[in-house]
């Protein structure tokens, strides 16, 4: 779409003009009823001097899928449509700051989200939300590194006991996670990982560690944390495919998919998929622990990541026939 807003398609021009939601405001005893259109905030296209409406928009229907998930866990914590609605706001605001620039206008952002101008300043002048990511990104690589790095690792194999600080002799947290580039303090980092039960003290003050994998309490704020972690980064690859143009690369993103499976049939595959999962996780993060190391002095700043996930689905009784 050009600056001014048009676009040639096939000899014809369309014009988007996206609805400010007060538009679909109405009162209900003396409630205020919002009507969200979240596929570019209602499109109306103007062709040929024709207006009309696109309800069949492809994804729209995609976007009413992705948002069962999120609509389940939700309800699931109490979140009502007015936190969903604010959250959806900032994220409309932030999406356009991140195509456009930091120096676009609020009446910009305006036309391109359907949002109140007044409502793109509030957005835009509020003080950042804390990211909870970073300190579970620093609790999964400190035990990464714990738990493969030689360094840190017994004859045998095992992780090191470690003490708070280390010495000549041997290293101890406070090494584990300089060592590791981690930008939090260590006392900060051995908190969380007490919290979350992976790391316990012994007599001594010294540190064991339980686990070699970061699986956060459930329903903890570092579980939360995780979720959004690992889902965001998950669906950013999934729409720079989805806006990626002709010749452009796009991220790898498969799935394998199947159905009218026995029970045992979901079991086996679901504990052979782990296992493989587990082992090729292992195995690229000891690639790129190697990797980052040698990369360390020159100021590098590129990121990568790489997850894997299962999905053993069962029917309800009711579902059988």
């Amino acid at each position: 779409m050009t600056r001014n807003g048009f676009e040639d398609a096939n000899l014809h021009k369309w014009v988007f003009f996206p609805l400010h939601f007060t538009t679909f405001e109405r009162a209900l005893t003396n409630t205020w009823v919002f009507f969200p259109f979240f596929c570019g905030m209602t499109l109306i296209a103007l062709r040929d001097g024709l207006m009309s409406s696109d309800p069949n928009d492809p994804f729209c229907t995609a976007l009413s899928a992705l948002l069962g998930p999120l609509a389940q866990a939700m309800v699931a914590r109490g979140v009502t449509i007015g936190g969903a609605h604010e959250a959806m706001k900032r994220a409309m605001v932030d999406a356009v700051v991140a195509s456009d620039g930091d120096a676009v206008s609020d009446s910009r952002i305006s036309l391109r989200t359907g949002l109140h101008r007044k409502d793109v300043k509030r957005l835009r002048g509020d003080a950042p939300h804390k990211d909870s990511r970073k300190s579970v990104s620093a609790a999964a690589l400190a035990i990464s590194y714990w738990a493969t790095s030689p360094e840190f690792q017994t004859e045998d194999g095992s992780a090191r006991e470690l003490p708070r600080s280390g010495d000549d002799t041997a290293p101890g947290f406070d090494n584990l996670i300089r060592k590791a580039r981690i930008d939090m303090a260590p006392g900060t980092v051995l908190q969380a990982l007490l919290d979350q039960g992976v790391v316990e003290e012994s007599e001594g003050g010294v540190y064991r560690l339980l686990t070699q994998s970061f699986l956060p309490q459930s329903g903890s704020d570092a579980q939360v944390a995780a979720y959004q972690a690992t889902l965001s980064s998950h669906l950013q690859a999934a729409t720079q495919n989805l806006l990626a143009t002709e010749g452009q690369p796009r991220n790898f993103d498969r799935i394998v998919r199947y159905s009218h499976l026995s029970d045992d049939s979901v079991l086996r595959l679901t504990r052979e998929a782990n296992e493989k999962a587990q082992a090729l996780l292992e195995e690229i993060n000891a690639t790129a622990q190697g990797m980052q190391k040698q990369d360390a002095s020159g100021g590098q700043r590129g990121k990568f990541s790489f997850g894997a996930y299962v999905l053993p689905t069962r029917p309800k009784p009711q579902d059988d026939t």
